[in-house]
């Protein structure tokens, strides 16, 4: 559900700009996760663990949580070089009626990108936030609509938009038996900013399927389709693997995913393939 940096530039230049730690953190955060899955599960029963699982498959879920997603890009630039990108991703699910959920999603990257001369730039990107009304009962499809904001808030020109977006967004999915199968998809257009800068005028497209196996293990694909519709090469679209895990890391419940797989198609000095592992913090409510 991650806008990707490289639509923002095809070689981007050397800059001062102090850089953080930021490939330390994500190797951190991707040794501890096998330590804290081998903790035991303590309180937490099995079925606990699998509702939690299917919680986190669904983006509309009446459950509090802060993905810490870290990503690898691979291939990136005529050096094939190495891009990273922290994703801090808190959802926020409020009750507005009795029949009327308000699920805030907001998406800050932290990106460190390779430059053509060897050097990085790094920094925050720009925020997508999105508001999904998502009725508290449901039948067979559960279903959110609502709107998406681009806040330009980027620390680099060559990492952000420098415009404020606006535009429609939307989730739809069902979990039948131990699958959840769903698309969620935002359009957002560019309102103001600088005017030396593009317009954005971009979609976004993420069909996702998982497969529950028990005891808050689970399977799943997806695919995170980006077109820039301002650009001559328009789409990024690569497909993950993944793997997770409920566990708890002493009594806080937490989800851990391992995915990679090959870009299907990018602009020319886009990845090749993408690693990802993601820290998830559950706090149901």
């Amino acid at each position: 559900m991650k806008r990707c940096i490289y639509l923002f530039r095809s070689e981007v230049k050397k800059t001062d700009y102090a850089a953080p730690p930021l490939p330390v953190v994500l190797t951190i955060l991707l040794l501890i996760g096998p330590v804290c899955l081998a903790q035991p599960a303590g309180s937490a029963a099995a079925t606990g663990e699998t509702d939690l699982a299917r919680q986190t498959q669904n983006p509309v879920a009446s459950l509090i949580s802060v993905p810490l997603q870290g990503n690898w890009d691979f291939g990136l630039g005529s050096r094939e070089a190495v891009g990273t990108t922290l994703n801090i991703q808190p959802v926020l699910p409020f009750t507005l009626t009795r029949n009327t959920n308000l699920i805030l999603r907001i998406i800050l990257p932290v990106t460190s990108q390779p430059a053509s001369d060897g050097s990085r730039i790094n920094g925050l990107g720009d925020i997508l936030m999105t508001a999904f009304f998502s009725p508290q009962k449901t039948g067979k499809v559960i279903w959110g609509i609502g709107p998406a904001f681009l806040l330009p808030v980027a620390t680099h020109q060559a990492i952000g938009s420098e415009k404020f977006g606006l535009g429609p967004s939307a989730v739809a999915l069902v979990q039948p038996g131990k699958f959840t199968v769903g698309i969620l998809f935002n359009h957002v257009w560019s309102a103001a900013g600088a005017e030396v800068r593009t317009d954005v005028n971009t979609s976004y497209g993420q069909p996702f399927l998982s497969y529950n196996l028990g005891k808050g293990l689970a399977l799943g694909v997806s695919s995170e389709i980006t077109t820039n519709w301002k650009a001559e090469q328009k789409t990024t679209a690569p497909l993950l693997f993944a793997v997770s895990k409920v566990a708890l890391l002493g009594r806080q419940p937490v989800n851990f995913t391992w995915a990679a797989g090959p870009t299907l198609t990018s602009p020319e000095g886009g990845p090749e393939w993408r690693f990802r592992f993601q820290t998830n913090f559950l706090f149901p409510r």
